[in-house]
């Protein structure tokens, strides 16, 4: 019944600020220009809480059968999707970085986090790399930490 009232209020509200507006317009080409964007703001006003109360009614009547763990399930799946998705986009910028140094990685290992505001941040690297290449332990580190603002764990294999 809100939503009824709401759409009758902002249909008189708006054809009474139109009603003003074009008493106060004189007769000429700038009247006609003036109707029109009246008459186009009178549809917007009408659609808008018509659209909103059609929602509202349709919120009311819908009984919804899917409960919230289903929903939440929903959403962590998606969550667990963009970290994986983000997680292997991560590493394999670090290998090709590594790798722009001349350093190869056997493979690399990136655990992501969400926050409480929704935000991605990495936990921890770990970078496992051959014996060869243990002598570039300290600039895989400077170079971990400089693009990816977290120190790594390097494992020897």
């Amino acid at each position: 019944m809100n939503e009824l009232l709401a759409v009758t209020s902002a249909i008189c509200a708006s054809a009474l600020i139109c009603t003003l507006v074009s008493n106060f317009v004189t007769d000429g080409s700038t009247k006609k220009i003036v109707s029109l964007v009246l008459g186009a703001f009178i549809i917007c006003s009408m659609i808008v809480p018509i659209k909103n109360a059609v929602n509202g009614f349709s919120e009311e009547i819908a009984e919804t059968d899917i409960s919230n763990s289903a929903v939440s399930t929903d959403d962590e799946a998606y969550s667990r999707e963009i970290l994986k998705q983000t997680r292997s986009n991560l590493e394999s910028a670090l290998k090709d970085l590594l790798l722009q140094n001349g350093i190869k990685i056997n493979s690399c290992e990136i655990i992501l986090a969400l926050t409480d505001d929704n935000s991605i941040i990495i936990s921890s690297v770990r970078i496992y790399i051959s014996k060869e290449y243990t002598q570039y332990t300290d600039l895989i580190s400077e170079i971990t930490f400089q693009n990816f603002s977290v120190q790594p764990n390097i494992i020897t294999e």
